[in-house]
């Protein structure tokens, strides 16, 4: 059977079905948007990046090539030869002279310089910063032409170095060195084209150099520009790139460019949070406004469910109530609206149906306590017509004692009998009728032995009457009989959580388990001339006064080497039963 689904759900589906594609493409067209932007500031930034670069290389070009100029510059030989011939006012005034032209050509630059010619054969240096002494050690550690990122200790702070040698191939060969020139230029210059770079916006533009050392357009950054650059650095960087990465906690954009001439990276980067924020803010109000359609359509549904999908289900509910048997089910909602009809009218249909099953119900009871009592009917007369046969057989044999006997057991099983007034007297009476019935049997046969051990917790319960005589009997004429030689007969009892048990066993031959299972499937039949109506019968009283789950079951003894027959049956609650009859 197809399980139908609620409106609520079905409309919420719906809703769902309209609302997540629209979520999806917004969310698609969010994301190409996003990275075009990201293309376009890519190529932006590298645009940018490299027109910096390209004004940096241009600035370190110039200082480079005063050295070269100064090189043609034949002041430098003349203060050699004054020097080397004692020319004191020759010395004075080339040295003057050069002076001069160091300043002029470290005023031709940009950016603030020091220039400075060193005369390694004299040991004499000639500067623009005349604090500076001759150093041949720090002559010796430089290499020719290449900058060099130091410290100066006098406090002055970072600058870049650079040393020529003329002629150019001469510094491992000191004889043949005329001059070396030396410049000099503080990271000012570039921490000012830095700032200058990043005058609007957020993030941040730093210039990391292959050892480490990086530094920002003001020196707050430096400290923050080496961690990032100490990372970047693990890596491999290349001559350009672009990467995203976390700094401080969020998202960013980065840029570099490799700066050949420094041996440096020039890294620009922006938070994405900038870059994105319009697409992000837009993305976000429709998702706000989305989000406040969705609600008021589930608000919708909601009112939807409440007038109609709730008076539905009450119905269904109590149609289930009524498939399960309840019938006293009725439906006490109220939903003020036109369904209100419906469940007065259900209530009354209910009350009729009731009323007819009631009735139906108790002409049920009446039959089947007529089944009963001609099923109860069946057993005495069986049982009186062997007594009375083998008491005749006594009295012409003479045996006085053994008529007494018979007629005492037989005058109480009879009495018992024939109490029809109370039909389910407790355990402990069906109990004695049995030990009457065996005793009366083993007059009849002395060879038979018997024991009935039942629990006292199981004396008290009530029992319809004759239920455990039929089964005996069965056992004592089916298994003990037809073997020559003592048989034995054992009644026992059990409990199990509500089940009771009773177990009548015999020694005799028993059954094998094909002939067992083949008598239990005939149980089931309607009696014929093919079952004997004893075990039968008591299958179907204890059916019909207990319900599913109760009856008989033939298995092999455990305890003797025949049979074993287990009546089970489950507790009966009074009040319930009571109310069951009554119904």
């Amino acid at each position: 059977m197809s399980r139908h689904r609620p409106i609520l759900i079905r409309m919420i589906g719906v809703m769902l079905i309209v609302v997540v594609p629209a979520v999806l493409l917004y969310t698609y067209f969010s994301r190409v948007s996003i990275d075009t932007i990201d293309a376009q500031i890519t190529a932006s930034n590298e645009n940018r990046l490299g027109f910096l670069r390209s004004q940096i290389v241009s600035n370190v070009d110039r200082l480079a090539m005063a050295s070269s100029v100064l090189s043609r510059d034949s002041s430098v030989l003349n203060l050699q030869i004054s020097i080397l011939t004692g020319d004191y006012y020759g010395t004075r005034t080339y040295q003057t002279q050069l002076k001069e032209k160091l300043s002029l050509q470290s005023l031709s630059s940009p950016w603030s310089n020091e220039l400075s010619v060193s005369l390694p054969e004299i040991e004499r240096r000639i500067s623009t910063l005349p604090t500076d002494p001759f150093n041949a050690l720090e002559l010796d550690a430089a290499d020719n032409g290449v900058w060099r990122l130091l410290t100066d200790g006098s406090g002055r702070g970072r600058y870049y170095q650079m040393f020529m040698w003329d002629p150019f191939g001469s510094k491992r060969d000191t004889p043949q060195v005329n001059a070396v020139y030396e410049v000099r230029f503080g990271l000012e210059n570039i921490r000012k084209m830095l700032r200058e770079f990043r005058q609007e916006g957020d993030g941040q533009t730093f210039l990391l150099a292959s050892g480490g050392a990086a530094f920002g357009g003001v020196e707050g950054q430096d400290e923050q520009a080496r961690a990032l650059g100490a990372e970047l650095l693990q890596g491999e960087l290349g001559d350009s790139g672009h990467r995203s990465l976390h700094v401080e906690g969020q998202q960013a954009y980065l840029s570099h460019l490799y700066v050949p001439s420094l041996d440096a990276y020039l890294i620009d980067y922006v938070p994405l949070s900038v870059i994105h924020a319009p697409i992000v803010e837009s993305r976000n109000l429709f998702y706000l406004g989305l989000l406040a359609v969705l609600l008021l359509g589930m608000a919708a549904t909601y009112l939807l469910y409440l007038h109609v999908q709730k008076p539905i289900s009450a119905i269904v509910q109590g149609l289930k109530q009524f498939e399960i048997g309840d019938y006293t089910y009725r439906i006490h909602q109220r939903f003020h609206n036109e369904f209100d009809y419906m469940m007065r009218r259900f209530n009354d249909m209910g009350n009729q149906i009731e009323h007819l099953i009631r009735n139906v119900y108790e002409e049920q009871n009446r039959s089947r306590l007529a089944t009963l009592k001609q099923l109860q009917s069946q057993i005495h007369p069986h049982f009186l017509y062997n007594c009375f046969s083998f008491i005749a057989a006594c009295a012409k044999g003479g045996y006085t004692d053994t008529i007494r006997q018979m007629a005492f057991h037989l005058g109480d099983y009879y009495r018992y009998t024939t109490r029809v007034e109370n039909q389910t007297p407790p355990l402990r009476e069906e109990a004695e009728l049995v030990r009457h019935y065996l005793a009366i049997y083993k007059l009849r046969l002395e060879r038979l032995a018997y024991e009935v051990e039942l629990p006292e917790e199981m004396l008290e319960e009530p029992m319809p009457r004759l239920i455990l005589q039929p089964v005996v009997e069965n056992a004592i004429e089916h298994g003990v009989e037809p073997l020559p030689g003592s048989g034995r007969v054992r009644v026992s009892g059990s409990i199990e959580g509500p089940w009771r048990m009773v177990t009548v066993e015999d020694s005799g031959s028993g059954m094998s388990e094909a002939e067992i299972e083949a008598y239990m499937q005939r149980l089931e039949l309607p009696m014929d001339e093919t079952i004997g109506c004893g075990l039968w019968n008591v299958n179907e009283r204890l059916r019909q006064r207990f319900g599913a789950g109760a009856g008989i079951s033939l298995t092999a003894s455990q305890r003797l080497s025949g049979l074993a027959v287990t009546l089970r049956w489950r507790i009966v609650d009074t009040e319930q039963e009571g109310k069951d009859t009554h119904d």
